[in-house]
């Protein structure tokens, strides 16, 4: 009779175990939002002045909730997260150009949080750099982001508190804002690019196999000792109270409590047994030891969705990296158009095929094709300083060819931007202001700086609005640095000091590989102060941040007692 209330409470604990785990578990979901979706929403209707016409503007309201999760990146794989509305990567959100949109963020995250919208023009005050342009989101309160989708294209969404961490703990998200007469396709993906390090992962299957090995040992010593009639009628008791949910919360509360302990148990034995080979590596090399799994739309390889066409379909891949490593796109044998760099148009681009594209961390690049090639195909990504370890495989499959084999090939060229499409005279204005922005490290690529200064007391460019600003941009270093500006998109005038020979280049962020010189220029007529940093975000948190400031705009004043951490 002893044994069989023992099986019963055994089974309850094991349940309630299973049950908290899963409670906070995020599976993997196709979330979308858009203006005509079950989100909250309002419509204005705008009369036009001197005519019997009407603009048609949706107001928007979004709601974003931050909090703690775990995530199957496959069968096999799952790992602790922080998610947008339970999903990785977060909803992607879909809007009108023109629409007014709010985007409420609720912290239910046991830190300080923020949201930028990366990409698009916004006020300078929904920014959301902490200690910039507000105050981190403290847990348990909301921050309203408002703003006017002005400019369509595709953007994205992420953490800026802590960027480091919080991004690759899977806070962010796709933003599309579609123009009103915007072209049908068939198929409109966005493919959002990431990598892992498995070693988290390693570190919380131990985690939980030790638990399993500790609780199976004792209840055995339990059974041993023959269960006495103490803990019968104590666990029968808690049984008949269909362990209350202060038990629960305590189980939970002890799990956490376990992989917290055990996290830093795992880090500690790391440190000693590697210590002395880890200072030897240079901060390239211990990227390249760490970070092992390629993850495409939060999905780990064996999970990966194909895209399912039909031949003569039209496409629209629009590739996203929300990583730390610049990553090569190869899409076989099909031919392609490049149409946007960041969301902004390319004049005439021109088709290419068997050529490969390199986007670095922040960049985007939509890319049409059409589907005339039937048959089953993988489109590789791969990081390119990694392959061996960051590789992935997207099916791109023709229904009636979901049996067959991927084809794929090595790409014969490198896409060139500074070439690709049709030459166009610009008339930005005559510069009235010039900087140099030289990249750099004093320590061997620990850290990293902008003309020799470091976060927090970085370089500032001073501006006022209606300036024409012309910055060059010097890479010293040897590794990639892909370069944000915030609140304003740039031209990319010069490459190497060669004019740019193809189509106007409109960018928020530009990959400055080893060695290279660009020059770009940006209207300043977005009054505010912004960030102009590195999107690698283990430079940017290392140093890698400068700061354009418009004169007479003001400091935003920062509440002291609050920890932002603006990278």
């Amino acid at each position: 009779m002893i044994m069989k209330n023992f099986k019963v409470g055994l089974l309850w604990i094991t349940l309630m175990m299973v049950s908290v785990l899963l409670a906070s578990c995020g599976t993997p979901a196709n979330d979308k939002i858009s203006s005509t979706s079950s989100q909250e929403a309002e419509t204005e209707t705008t009369a036009t002045t001197g005519t019997e016409e009407t603009e048609t503007i949706e107001t928007t309201m979004i709601t974003l909730e931050a909090k703690p999760s775990h995530w199957m990146f496959n069968d096999e794989v799952m790992n602790e997260a922080w998610l947008y509305n339970g999903s990785f990567p977060g909803p992607e959100i879909k809007v009108k150009q023109g629409d007014h949109v709010t985007i409420r963020l609720q912290n239910s995250l046991p830190d300080l949080t923020s949201l930028h919208i990366h990409g698009l023009p916004i006020p300078n005050e929904m920014d959301g750099v902490p200690g910039v342009t507000q105050n981190a989101i403290i847990p348990g309160e909301y921050f309203d982001y408002s703003f006017v989708a002005s400019e369509n294209g595709t953007y994205w969404y992420h953490s800026h508190q802590n960027g480091s961490e919080q991004v690759e703990k899977g806070l962010y998200g796709a933003l599309i804002v579609e123009p009103r007469d915007m072209e049908e396709v068939a198929i409109d993906k966005t493919i959002m690019i990431d990598e892992i390090s498995s070693m988290e992962m390693s570190m919380n299957m131990d985690m939980h196999e030790d638990m399993d090995m500790n609780m199976h040992e004792d209840m055995s010593e339990d059974m041993h000792e023959g269960m006495d009639m103490d803990m019968h009628e104590e666990m029968s008791e808690d049984m008949h109270e269909g362990m209350d949910m202060d038990m629960h919360e305590e189980m939970s509360a002890e799990m956490d409590e376990n992989m917290d302990m055990h996290s830093d148990m795992h880090t500690e034995e790391m440190d000693g047994d590697h210590h002395d080979s880890q200072t030897e590596m240079s901060h390239a090399e211990l990227m390249k030891e760490m970070y092992d799994t390629m993850i495409i739309n939060g999905l780990a390889a064996s999970a990966i969705e194909p895209i399912l066409v039909n031949e003569d379909d039209k496409i629209r891949l629009r590739f996203v990296n929300a990583g730390l490593f610049t990553q090569v796109i190869h899409i076989p044998g099909h031919a392609f158009t490049v149409t946007h760099y960041d969301g902004q148009s390319v004049y005439e681009p021109g088709e290419l095929k068997d050529v490969a594209l390199r986007i670095a961390p922040a960049e985007r690049y939509d890319v049409e094709i059409n589907m005339t090639e039937a048959g089953a195909w993988g489109i590789q990504v791969y990081a390119e300083e990694s392959k061996d370890k960051l590789n992935v495989t997207i099916p791109l499959v023709y229904n009636g060819y979901e049996e067959e084999a991927l084809q794929m090939n090595e790409p014969s060229s490198y896409f060139d931007m500074t070439q690709y499409g049709k030459a166009l005279e610009l008339d930005i204005g005559e510069v009235t202001k010039q900087y140099t922005m030289s990249l750099d490290t004093n320590d061997g690529g620990e850290t990293f700086t902008i003309n020799d200064k470091q976060s927090p007391d970085h370089e500032v460019f001073g501006v006022e609005e209606g300036d024409i600003v012309k910055v060059t941009i010097v890479n010293n270093s040897d590794a990639d640095h892909p370069m944000h500006l915030h609140g304003q998109f740039f031209h990319v005038v010069s490459k190497n000091g060669e004019a740019i020979q193809g189509a106007p280049i409109v960018k928020d962020t530009l990959n400055v590989r080893p060695n290279e010189t660009y020059e770009v220029i940006f209207a300043a007529d977005n009054p505010g102060n912004w960030l102009f940093h590195c999107h690698e975000l283990h430079h940017a948190s290392s140093g890698m941040v400068s700061e354009v400031k418009y004169k007479d705009y003001g400091d935003f004043e920062a509440d002291p007692t609050i920890a932002n951490q603006p990278e």
